[in-house]
């Protein structure tokens, strides 16, 4: 079991891997149950992850496979160390006004020229239930021909704690 200094050493080479990244693979479940991947933004909220933000539409199909099934994953690739961040969590729906325009950036007005207020603009927020960190070069799971991710597990206070 790692410390506590240990599991923030993993989040915050997580976090660095997601930020540095700026998308993720989106991984949810279509109507015939097959896995459907596409890249979003993601904006996570914390260094504790207690939610990752996805902006969507509200006639997106990603939209329609949460509305089915809330089991996601998240994916980031961090390509010049060969490191990875894969997240897997519940998402919820989120047609909040004032959510919607705490998460608004600039460039969404190129898809939603009435601003936060559209009533297509929605939020998908993600939480982390599971994250596997891989990064050679920042001492996670650093042995390469190990093949296994450090891989974290939110507790039932909200912390986490490493399982593998």
């Amino acid at each position: 079991m790692a410390d506590k200094s240990e599991i923030e050493t993993v989040l915050g080479v997580a976090k660095q891997i997601m930020t540095e990244a700026g998308c993720a693979s989106l991984i949810t479940i279509d109507e015939s149950g097959l896995p459907s991947s596409r890249p979003v933004r993601t904006f996570p909220s914390d260094d504790e992850f207690t939610k990752i933000t996805i902006p969507t539409d509200q006639n997106s199909r990603k939209t329609q496979h949460v509305r089915s099934n809330s089991n996601v994953v998240l994916s980031y690739i961090d390509t010049p160390t060969r490191g990875y961040v894969t997240v897997i969590g519940k998402a919820v729906l989120i047609d909040d006004v004032e959510d919607k325009r705490a998460a608004w950036v600039d460039p969404f007005s190129a898809f939603w020229p009435d601003g936060p207020e559209s009533k297509d603009y929605l939020l998908i927020v993600v939480t982390p239930k599971q994250i596997e960190a891989r990064s050679y070069t920042q001492g996670v799971a650093e042995v390469p021909t190990q093949w296994t991710p450090v891989t974290l597990q939110r507790t039932d206070t909200g912390g986490w704690q490493q399982v593998s």
